[in-house]
C-alpha cells in the first residue's frame, strides 16, 4: 500500500513570546494514497543510458482520444534524466491515460579542446521501456 504525507499547518510562536520549550514535538500520520510515480531509464538502442534526456509527461484531455495522433494533451510535468539516464515523474492517478515524450540532448559534445557545442535531436521510434 502506498502512502503520502498530508499537508499540515504549524503555527510557530513568535520569537518575542514567552515559551517553556524551545522545540515543537509533533507526530505526523501518513494517509493512504493510490497515486503512483513513474521511475524510468532512458536508453539508446544499444542499451547504454541516455543522460540529459528531457522526459515530458502528458495526460490525454479526452480518455477516448488516440494517444498516437491527438494534439489534445495536457502537460503534467517534465524531468531531465541524470547521468545514468534515470528520471522520476508523477504523481499520476489510477485510470489516467498518459503520453510520455523523450527528447535527447547531447549535453556537451566537444568539437575541439576549446569549443563546446550543445545540440538537440529527437529520437525516431526508439523504445525506451526496460
Amino acid at each position: 500500500m502506498d502512502y503520502q504525507i498530508n499537508r499540515f499547518v504549524i503555527d510557530v510562536p513568535n520569537g518575542d513570546e514567552k515559551s517553556s520549550v524551545d522545540q515543537l514535538d509533533m507526530d505526523f500520520f501518513l494517509q493512504c494514497d493510490y497515486r503512483k510515480v513513474i521511475l524510468g531509464t532512458v536508453r539508446f538502442p544499444d542499451g547504454k543510458p541516455a543522460p540529459c534526456s528531457v522526459v515530458k509527461l502528458f495526460k490525454l484531455k479526452r480518455a477516448t482520444a488516440d494517444p498516437e495522433t491527438t494534439p489534445d494533451l495536457e502537460p503534467i510535468g517534465h524531468a531531465i534524466a541524470d547521468e545514468n539516464g534515470q528520471f522520476l515523474l508523477g504523481p499520476v492517478y489510477p485510470g489516467d491515460k498518459l503520453v510520455l515524450k523523450v527528447l535527447y540532448l547531447d549535453c556537451f559534445i566537444k568539437k575541439s579542446s576549446t569549443e563546446t557545442v550543445k545540440t538537440t535531436r529527437e529520437p525516431e521510434d526508439y523504445n525506451f521501456q526496460e
